[in-house]
């Protein structure tokens, strides 16, 4: 029986690998399984001893055929140019310089969604810690709230007067940060859909994130080389300050 076991299990992790490897010519013609698939095995996989007499008589690699399957197992190649890339589970989220926001399942590679909505490149991206939403900000000037399930935007944030560097959501998913190049935070209600309040930080922002275990507590980076971190008392904020300071706690 541990034989057994053995062999269905390196027969499974190869075919796996196999079919994530050249699943796109597999995809578009499975009879390329035995002329532009099988041949490119590695010579120590199960797969091309299984077929070695089939193989015999394909196409034969006489050079350069990988010993090992390679650290990559999936290779997705763009008409366009990709920028940040946030993951949840299984999905994937690519921000492009064509301004859209590409969805891709991490196992085959395939593409799920495409969302359209902003007019600038998408500089950043995260996903909500359920995975419900996902959060961009854009060259356009604005940040943008999406439902992953529909694609369709829940909102748009507006009043950056210039390119959003970052974007982050905070754990309990009532508030959003976006980074801006003129030094300033802004944070984002998610219930009221509106700006709550400004940080200022003096330098460009080119990073800020929540952490993941307290709502409140905000780290940013600048373009002068620093790294700020404090906590939001965000309930306690007079309602009439617009613009604040991050310190540390």
């Amino acid at each position: 029986m541990s034989v057994q076991a053995g062999i269905s299990c390196k027969w499974t992790d190869d075919s796996q690998r196999f079919l994530l490897e050249h699943f796109d010519a597999i995809y578009n013609s499975p009879p390329q399984i035995y002329h532009s698939a099988l041949p490119f095995c590695p010579s120590s996989s199960w797969l091309c001893k299984c077929y070695a007499v089939e193989l015999s008589q394909e196409v034969r690699v006489v050079k350069g055929l990988p010993a090992e399957w390679g650290g990559c197992s999936r290779t997705v190649s763009f008409s366009y140019t990709p920028l940040p890339l946030a993951c949840w589970k299984c999905t994937v989220a690519i921000g492009t310089s064509s301004n859209f926001i590409v969805i891709l399942n991490t196992i085959t590679g395939s593409q799920m969604a495409i969302l359209s909505g902003h007019t600038g490149p998408v500089n950043s991206l995260v996903f909500s810690p359920d995975g419900i939403s996902l959060i961009s900000g854009s060259s356009d000037k604005t940040v943008k709230l999406w439902d992953v399930q529909t694609g369709g935007v829940v909102k748009t944030f507006h009043g950056h007067t210039g390119w959003v560097n970052s974007v982050s959501i905070s754990a309990d998913c009532s508030m959003i940060a976006s980074g801006f190049n003129d030094g300033t935070i802004r944070l984002w209600n998610t219930q009221a859909r509106e700006c709550h309040c400004i940080i200022r930080q003096g330098e460009g922002i080119i990073y800020v994130d929540f952490s993941s275990s307290d709502p409140q507590h905000l780290i940013s980076a600048s373009e002068d080389g620093t790294l700020q971190s404090g906590i939001l008392m965000v309930t306690k904020l007079d309602p009439n300050m617009k613009v604040l300071k991050l310190h540390s706690p």
